[in-house]
């Protein structure tokens, strides 16, 4: 609660401060945010953000970026007009940094993980139970790294309802650029043992197969806060590098993550896109 309040007073000193300024034409000023949840920085990333500044971001835009270590940016248009490269390539270093924090901590909970997976699938197994309990608590926790949830969202939603007052004919747009989630299960031949073993058959199968959505959010709430706020919601889902293994199937963990921010950016007339090129969500967004 205090991380989202301190957000929330983050924004409304940032957005409410800041002079609006009268631009002739159609161009008229846009508050855009960008957040980041993702695990791993790379060329693409890199690719992405060269482009939102070479094609995407105007002369009139302000723009904030929240990193995945949970940190807030801010760049007015006067900053962003006069050193536009200088700000480029101090958001790369800072989203390679704060990268590296958010994947150390994703790394640990997916190795325990694995090492629960090979166990189970060793020859003689510790109690098969207690290692089924300790991986359902994994993957808990792997939601509890995410850095979305319904209260940041509604409280972006206050802010630009705030702001939507004050500047008028602003636009707000927002950015979600979330990497999907892999976790690990046993191989087929474990998976079948597992399900011969009529005392931890059922519960297996509910760990490891089924897709149970971990997320509690009202979808609908956010999509009307988000309208009255004037907030254009769009969603980047990323596809990550699979590393294959014979000792284990790697399955998604995120896909009520998708359904949720793919069904706000339907219903605030967002883009969504899957993909393992991020910069593809601008160049949709550039044809709108």
């Amino acid at each position: 609660m205090k991380r989202c309040s301190s957000i929330f007073m983050f924004f409304l000193i940032f957005i409410f401060l800041i002079p609006v300024v009268s631009y002739a034409g159609n161009k008229k000023p846009r508050n855009i945010m960008l957040v980041f949840d993702i695990k791993d920085y790379n060329n693409e990333t890199k690719k992405t953000i060269n482009f939102f500044f070479n094609k995407t971001l105007r002369q009139n835009d302000q723009l904030i970026i929240m990193t995945p270590a949970n940190k807030l940016y801010s760049f007015s248009r006067k900053t962003l007009s006069s050193s536009r490269d200088k700000i480029s390539k101090k958001i790369k270093n800072l989203l390679k940094k704060d990268t590296s924090v958010s994947l150390s901590d994703y790394r640990t909970i997916f190795l325990q993980m694995i090492d629960t997976v090979k166990e189970i699938g060793s020859g003689e197994p510790r109690n098969v139970k207690n290692l089924l309990v300790s991986y359902e608590n994994n993957r808990k926790e792997l939601v509890m790294l995410r850095k979305i949830n319904e209260g940041l969202l509604l409280k972006f939603a206050d802010i630009f309802k705030r702001s939507k007052k004050i500047t008028g004919d602003t636009k707000n747009y927002i950015f979600l650029f979330f990497q999907k989630e892999l976790r690990p299960i046993p191989d087929r031949n474990t998976m079948n043992k597992l399900r011969d073993n009529m005392d931890v058959a059922f519960k297996a199968a509910e760990i490891f197969l089924n897709d149970n959505s971990l997320l509690k959010m009202d979808i609908k709430k956010i999509i009307s806060e988000f309208n009255k706020g004037g907030v254009n919601f769009n969603f980047i889902y990323i596809n990550p590098k699979i590393h294959k293994s014979r000792e284990y199937q790697l399955v998604e963990n995120s896909g009520d993550i998708y359904d949720a921010m793919s069904r706000i950016a339907k219903g605030t007339h967002g883009i969504t896109e899957t993909t393992s090129t991020p910069q593809i969500l601008f160049k949709e967004f550039n044809k709108k």
